[in-house]
C-alpha cells in the first residue's frame, strides 16, 4: 500500500490520494520531480531590472513541480484479467490522443514485487486536471442551469466528434458526471479512459462490456457498443444534472428517461435530451456532430403545445398531470348525424342495424322514388305528373341538404369532444350546443391506436379502440394533428 510521500521509479512522489475507484486500484495525484516550474520573473522585478534578484530567490524558495495523476493497479490472483486489459487499452489509447480537454499520456511503468511488498503493480502517468467533477458538485447541491448544461453539452460533444471521427473511432463507453471534470479555467474535460474501446472499422467488435449502470445503453450491455452509445450516455448524464436524480432511479416512459414537467426547460431541448436518450439505438443522433447541429435547433419548438395552446387555443385544449390528461376539442362535423343514427331505437334494436343490403334498399328507395316517378311521366309524357314529380323531388332534396347543412354547423360550432385519461381508462364526452348526447368508457387495453387521417389539406386524429373509434377535431391543420396524436400516444 502506497503512502503520502512515497516516491515512483525516483520521479513520482505522491501527494495525495484521489480516489480507490475499486479493489486493487488507486488514484493518487503527484509531483513530477523531472519537471520542475521555473516561475517568470514578477513584474516589478522585471519593471525595475531587478531579473537576477528573481533568480538569486529561486534558489531559496521550495522547489515546485508540475502536477500529474497517477493511477496504479495491483496485479494479484484476485484481479480479474479484464482489467489489466482495460488498463493497458487506456495506457495505449492516450498515447495516441492529442486533445486540449483529454489529459494528455506521460508514462506507463511497472513495479516489480520486490519494490513493493510482494504485489506487482502497473502504473499510468496522465496529465491532472485541477477543478471539480460533476459529481463532487452534484454532491455538493450546485444547481445545472438549463444554460449551464447545454454549454457543458456542447463541451463534450465537440470531445466526443474528435474521438468518434478517429481511425479507428475511439469509444468512451463510461461518460458520466464523476469522469467530466470543470476545470479551474471553466472548461470541460473529459478523463477516465478505463473503459475505452478502440473499435476496429472492419470487426465492430467490443471486446469487453463496461459501463456504469443508468448511463449505459441497451446495446452496451450485449457487447455492441457504436458511437451512439456515447451520446446516450451523455444524455442520461446531462438529465442527471438537471433532476439532481441519477439515471437508475428516474422513471423510463416510452422507452426514453422521463423528465419531469416541473423541470423548466425549453421543449427543443426537451426533446433533444428524449432522442439522445431513446433505448432503441437507431432513434437516436447517429453521430456527435448530428446531436450538435440540432441541441440549438427550433425545428421541434413548433410543435409545442405551449405554441399551438397560444395559436389554436379555440381549438385544442389540454391539461396534463402526473395522474390524468384532459383534452377538449370540437367534434367531427357529422358526428352528431352519426350519433342521431345509432340512438334511434327502431333503428339501433332491429334487424336494419344489421343489414347493409336493407339499408341501401330504403335510403335509395326515400332519394330514388322521385326521381322514378319522374322519369316514368316523361316516358307517358303526362305534363301534370311530370311537374309535380319534379317539385317533390326538388323539395325533398333541398330539404335534405338544408338538414344536413344544419347538422353540419351545428356539430362544427356546438360539437365538443371531451377526453379524460386517467391511470387506466379513458372517458369520453360528447356536447352539442353544452347538452351532452353521448358518455362513454374505454379500458386502455381496448384501444387499438391512434391514428391521423388527411382529406385534402386537413387533418382529423381518431381513436379506435375496439368498440368504437372517436374523431378528434375539425379541420386540424397537420401541425396540431401530429402534435395531439404524439400527447396521446405519449400518454398510453
Amino acid at each position: 500500500m502506497f503512502k503520502t510521500g512515497d516516491i515512483l521509479l525516483k520521479r513520482y512522489r505522491l501527494q495525495k490520494p484521489l480516489g480507490n475507484t475499486a479493489l486493487g486500484h488507486q488514484t493518487w495525484l503527484a509531483d513530477d520531480l523531472q519537471l520542475p516550474i521555473r516561475e517568470s520573473p514578477t513584474y516589478w522585478t522585471e519593471l525595475l531590472g531587478l531579473k537576477w534578484l528573481n533568480t538569486l530567490t529561486f534558489f531559496l524558495r521550495p522547489k515546485s513541480y508540475q502536477k500529474v495523476t497517477v493511477k496504479l493497479l495491483a496485479f494479484s490472483p484476485q484481479m480479474q484479467w479484464d482489467q489489466f486489459k482495460l488498463f493497458e487499452r487506456e495506457a495505449q489509447v492516450l498515447q495516441a490522443l492529442n486533445h486540449p480537454f483529454i489529459p494528455r499520456y506521460h508514462n506507463y511503468f511497472e513495479l516489480n514485487s520486490q519494490e513493493t511488498n510482494g504485489i506487482h503493480w502497473f502504473g499510468l502517468v496522465q496529465d491532472y486536471i485541477p477543478g471539480s467533477s460533476l459529481e463532487e458538485l452534484l454532491n455538493k447541491k450546485e444547481l445545472f442551469p438549463e444554460e449551464k448544461v447545454r454549454f457543458i453539452a456542447v463541451e463534450v460533444l465537440n470531445i466526443l466528434i474528435y474521438l468518434h471521427q478517429l481511425n479507428p473511432p475511439v469509444l468512451h463507453r463510461d461518460i458520466k458526471p464523476s469522469n467530466l471534470i470543470l476545470g479551474e479555467d471553466g472548461r470541460i474535460y473529459l478523463i477516465d479512459f478505463g473503459a475505452v474501446q478502440s473499435q476496429t472499422t472492419s470487426t465492430k467488435v467490443t471486446f469487453t462490456v463496461v459501463g456504469t449502470s443508468g448511463y449505459t445503453p441497451l446495446e452496451q450491455f450485449y457487447g455492441r457498443a457504436v458511437p451512439a452509445s456515447d451520446l446516450y450516455a451523455l444524455g442520461a448524464t446531462l438529465i442527471h444534472l438537471l433532476t439532481g436524480v441519477t439515471p437508475d432511479n428516474l422513471i423510463q416512459k416510452e422507452n426514453k428517461l422521463e423528465l419531469s414537467d416541473q423541470i423548466k426547460i425549453k421543449y427543443s431541448l426537451r426533446k433533444w435530451l428524449d432522442r439522445l436518450t431513446d433505448i432503441v439505438v437507431e432513434k437516436r443522433y447517429q453521430t456527435a456532430e448530428e446531436a450538435l447541429k440540432n441541441i440549438d435547433s427550433d425545428e421541434l419548438e413548433e410543435q409545442s403545445p405551449v405554441f399551438l395552446n397560444i395559436a389554436q387555443k379555440t381549438q385544442i385544449q389540454l391539461n396534463k398531470s402526473e395522474s390524468s390528461l384532459k383534452i377538449s376539442l370540437r367534434s367531427s362535423g357529422f358526428r352528431l348525424l352519426k350519433i342521431l343514427v345509432h340512438k334511434t331505437p327502431f333503428i339501433e334494436d332491429n334487424i336494419f342495424a344489421k343489414n347493409t343490403f336493407l339499408k341501401l334498399m330504403i335510403v335509395g328507395g326515400v332519394f330514388g322514388s322521385p326521381m322514378i316517378l319522374a322519369i316514368a311521366a316523361i316516358i307517358l309524357q303526362n305534363q301534370p305528373i311530370i311537374q309535380g314529380s319534379l317539385e317533390v323531388m326538388g323539395g325533398l332534396y333541398f330539404l335534405i341538404i338544408c338538414g344536413l347543412i344544419l347538422v353540419y354547423l351545428i356539430s362544427f360550432w356546438g360539437g365538443k369532444i371531451n377526453l379524460d385519461f386517467s391511470e387506466d381508462s379513458l372517458k369520453v364526452q360528447e356536447t352539442i350546443m353544452g347538452l351532452e348526447y353521448y358518455q362513454g368508457k374505454e379500458d386502455y387495453h381496448n384501444i387499438v391506436g391512434v391514428f391521423i387521417h388527411q382529406f385534402l389539406n386537413q387533418y382529423q386524429v381518431s381513436i379506435n379502440t375496439r368498440n368504437a373509434i372517436y374523431v378528434l377535431g375539425n379541420k386540424l391543420t397537420k401541425e396540431e394533428a401530429l402534435w395531439l396524436a404524439k400527447e396521446i400516444q405519449d400518454w398510453l
